[in-house]
């Protein structure tokens, strides 16, 4: 097989020798036939035409990548040389042993720094490791994990990254897990366990007398671990090149037990200011670490993060990655022992960026395409381990322009649904396909199309059945209740129904507040089980007890109106550290209690038949609420 040099040489030549190829190997992505004035320029320059104006992709690039930030480390006899792969790239790195042994693994920072020129950076352990430093005897052992944070020249931190390795000069960089391992889509018999290597390995898994491998070398790893006992302790083991780390995580009660148990969510975890960890590459790595470990500390189960983990928007997936590598790396060493279960904001899109419109001055976007590898649905699938039992795509709704060619974005393991015990969580995406910009393809933000509306009408159907089943929860990142900055967005648009997607040039039939309206009948009316939403992209904490009495329209409204058959509740917590977002007028903000600013951790206990509130704030644990009754 020919080595990455070898083909790019060989690649130059026949470029040299037949132009031909080059054309070829230039070639673009299609455009998707749900999209409509866009074309390639002769010069293969993407444009968007609107109201007459030509408008240039403007051909974004992210400033890093999580490919480049791995590092591609090398021993060498003073300690490991890691390689960003970016001429030119100047800052420092802080580093220091890793102490994977611990309950909740953390890099125990050294107090030096080295720095980065031209694009390397020099971890020297012999220099470091010095008997008033060597803490963790890694100068005896011989071997150990170094953990790093790159920075910028402005002091930024954009990734925080390790490496193990063996000797005591020389050193030699060994097989490492740089992400993970994360407990997901955790049930009573097992779970998946998901990890990351910076180089491909082979590796196993042993829980308890049994053992689960990976069937080749890879650097992605998900391993399936099945046939274990309900509510029971159990130790993994990840072995792999003559390495091991070890973790414990206990599975799921038996489906309808109803023994008692605490779930945790936040979300809007995006980076914001204040300095330090609080703009983490991308994440408020402070505020989400600070909430995960007070979910651990209260005895949570899980976690449902839903959406806006990272600043994100980027213009490619890789850059993207890291940015919710980033965003796992705060929540990781709690999430070596229970699930968290994410869903989709709108800052998790990938976006394409046109020149500003002239008589806006604004950009439009849109996801990118191809879909099913650079769309934000793509990336999301890549990042993160979730069931699978959601709708495919939008492909076969009545608007879909080929029904013998894929043509939207993926919903797999950005809508599914999952169990713990006596409660069914519904896992929404209210940001499919967004685009950001009136009158362009794509979905509005808060907008859930037609093959999704269908895949939860099955679904409610089929938890309204289930006798283990009492509580239904359904996780949405919009709002169906605004309440501040998201007033003109969000289920409701200051109240204007003329919101809707548009495919291929034309405006779907059922606007935002019909819409809003059918799910609130699906999910109130025509259930007895559903008990709230949990939604977060509102930068605050929010409960809010709906009634057949909450006022729902705005005074203009002329279609038919939803009569709410009974109570329930919408519960928003966006506190997961993003700058907070002030309440702004709906119809039923006088409504809102509680209402307060991030950092907060909400919890929610399951006791049987009841299920009750508390909140609080997860950096000084004072209280917002406790103890509010739901059921």
């Amino acid at each position: 097989m020919l080595s990455f040099i070898h083909k790019a040489l060989v690649g130059a030549c026949l470029a040299t020798l037949c132009p031909l190829l080059t054309q070829a190997q230039s070639v673009k992505p299609t455009i998707p036939r749900v999209l409509s004035g866009l074309n390639y320029s002769e010069t293969g320059q993407l444009v968007l035409t609107r109201n007459g104006q030509k408008l240039v992709d403007l051909d974004k690039k992210d400033a890093f990548s999580l490919t480049q930030m791995v590092g591609n480390p090398v021993g060498n006899e003073t300690g490991i040389l890691l390689d960003f792969s970016k001429p030119g790239l100047s800052g420092t790195v802080a580093y220091g042993p890793y102490n994977e042994k611990a309950e909740y693994p953390a890099v125990a920072f050294l107090p030096r720094t080295v720095p980065i020129q031209d694009g390397k950076a020099l971890l020297d352990i012999k220099g470091a490791v010095k008997a008033v430093n060597d803490f963790f005897k890694l100068s005896e052992t011989g071997q150990g994990v170094i953990g790093y944070r790159v920075l910028d020249n402005a002091g930024r931190i954009v990734y925080e990254g390790r490496v193990a390795f063996s000797g005591k000069g020389p050193y030699t960089a060994l097989p490492t897990v740089i992400e993970g391992p994360f407990i997901n889509a955790l049930t009573s018999t097992g779970c998946i366990i998901s990890y990351e290597t910076q180089v491909p390995v082979k590796t196993t898994i042993t829980v308890g007398n049994q053992t689960f491998s990976d069937p080749k070398e890879t650097t992605h790893h998900e391993i399936t671990v099945s046939g274990l006992r309900p509510a029971m302790d159990y130790v993994y083991t990840i072995a792999y090149a003559n390495r091991s780390d070890q973790h414990h995580f206990q599975t799921a009660p038996a489906s309808g037990s109803r023994k008692p148990f605490t779930f945790a969510f936040a979300c809007a975890n995006r980076g914001t200011s204040g300095g330090g960890e609080r703009d983490f590459g991308g994440t408020n790595y402070q505020s989400s670490r600070a909430i995960m470990a007070a979910a651990l500390l209260n005895g949570a189960v899980f976690m449902q993060a839903t959406g806006d983990l990272t600043t994100g928007g980027n213009p490619s997936e890789d850059g993207h990655l890291m940015e919710y590598t980033n965003w796992k790396r705060a929540m990781e060493p709690f999430w070596h022992k229970i699930p968290v279960y994410t869903g989709m904001g709108d800052h998790e899109v990938n976006y394409l960026t046109f020149a500003p419109d002239p008589e806006t001055k604004k950009n439009p976007k849109i996801d990118r395409f191809p879909y099913q590898t650079e769309s934000g649905e793509a990336t999301f699938a890549r990042a993160f381990v979730h069931p699978t039992n959601g709708p495919s795509s939008e492909d076969g709704a009545s608007y879909d322009p080929d029904s013998k060619q894929v043509d939207f974005p993926t919903y797999q393991e950005n809508v599914y649904y999952y169990f713990y015990d006596n409660v069914g969580m519904i896992v929404l995406n209210t940001e499919y396909w967004k685009s950001h910009y009136p009158g362009v393809d794509g979905s509005p933000e808060g907008y859930i199309m037609d093959q999704q509306v269908k895949w939860l009408t099955e679904t409610m159907q089929k938890l309204e059945k289930d006798p283990a089943i009492d509580h239904i929860f359904v996780s949405v990142h919009s709002a169906v209740f605004p309440n501040g900055d998201h007033a003109n967005g969000a289920m409701w648009y200051e109240g204007n129904n003329d919101e809707r997607p548009k495919v291929a040039g034309t405006p779907v039939k059922t606007g935002i507040l019909e819409r809003r309206d059918q799910l609130l009948d699906l999910c109130v009316n025509k259930s007895k089980k559903f008990l709230a939403f949990i939604s977060g992209d509102e930068h605050n904490f929010a409960f809010l007890h709906v009634t057949p009495d909450t006022p729902m329209y705005p005074d203009r409204y002329t279609l038919p109106k939803l009569k709410l058959s009974r109570p329930f509740y919408h519960l928003n917590n966006g506190g997961g550290g993003s700058a907070p977002y002030a309440m702004l007028a709906t119809p039923w903000m006088k409504q809102f209690q509680y209402f307060t600013e991030p950092p907060v951790l909400a919890l929610i206990s399951v006791n049987g038949q009841t299920v009750t509130l508390k909140a609080f704030n997860a950096e000084t644990f004072g209280t917002v609420c406790r103890d509010v009754k739901l059921r």
